[in-house]
């Protein structure tokens, strides 16, 4: 069928509005469901070196800690979480308690020490008195840790100072050398090893920690008792701590940095 022009002219027109109308409709129908923000992208796994010191140097253990974690009440966006750290007593039989950062709270991971040498699935550990984060010597991740100037309250830490230095962990030398804190009780020095000092107990120094996460977040830190919360405040105030005093069952202030 032959037709005139303007028949012609007005049939493609309308040909052209119509699959204009669809492809608008086609493409409104994709973004359906997309408003919901990709997840951070998160570092990729690298290789950990001394593994079999660390195995060694810091007694890593096949079993699962049973460690409670809890959040005992948030204030503003503050979580305050409970961790039982104490892995079965002075001589640990447990692995370290394991754990991650998430909006709604802190989260155990179910992961034992040698495993989580090459697991990317939690950002940070406790047992006894040494916390570690999942970077450097201690894990596959890239979670680091800048220490706020002495002095500074967690409240006043809103955002991440460029000038402050953010540290993996590097307990052990190149040479896989353990490097020990400066408490004198062998204690690794982590990179949120100066949250304790020590005199005849564990005083808490009220240091201030920001962690950078796998994923770039950051979360503020700072860890207010390593005893019961009444004996901790006598070991601050005397330095020693009354028996039973509750050891190794941790309390920590944090929240995400907007």
């Amino acid at each position: 069928m032959i037709c005139s022009t303007e028949v012609c002219s007005t049939k493609h027109g309308a040909q052209l509005r119509w699959a204009l109308s669809l492809m608008t409709t086609v493409s409104l129908l994709a973004g359906c469901g997309t408003d919901e923000p990709e997840p951070p992208a998160r570092c990729e796994a690298s290789p950990v070196t001394c593994t079999e010191q660390s195995i060694d140097e810091l007694d890593l253990l096949t079993t699962v800690s049973t460690g409670e974690i809890r959040e005992e009440g948030t204030t503003s966006g503050q979580f305050h979480t409970y961790v039982d750290a104490r892995a079965g007593g002075v001589t640990p039989n447990q692995s370290y308690t394991y754990a991650a950062f998430t909006t709604d709270g802190l989260t155990r991971v179910p992961v034992d020490d040698q495993a989580a040498l090459a697991s990317t699935d939690w950002d940070i550990a406790f047992r006894r008195y040494v916390i570690r984060v999942n970077s450097g010597v201690s894990g596959p991740s890239c979670v680091s840790v800048a220490r706020a100037p002495s002095g500074t309250s967690f409240e006043s830490v809103i955002q991440v100072d460029p000038s402050w230095e953010f540290r993996k962990e590097t307990y052990f030398t190149d040479t896989c050398q353990v490097v020990e804190d400066n408490t004198g009780i062998g204690a690794p020095a982590t990179v949120l090893g100066s949250y304790w000092g020590y005199q005849s107990c564990l005083t808490m120094s009220g240091d201030v920690f920001v962690i950078r996460l796998a994923d770039s977040r950051h979360v503020k830190l700072q860890v207010t008792s390593y005893y019961e919360p009444s004996a901790q405040e006598t070991c601050n105030q005397t330095g020693s701590a009354p028996q039973p005093s509750g050891a190794a069952q941790i309390r920590i202030k944090w929240a995400f940095l907007l």
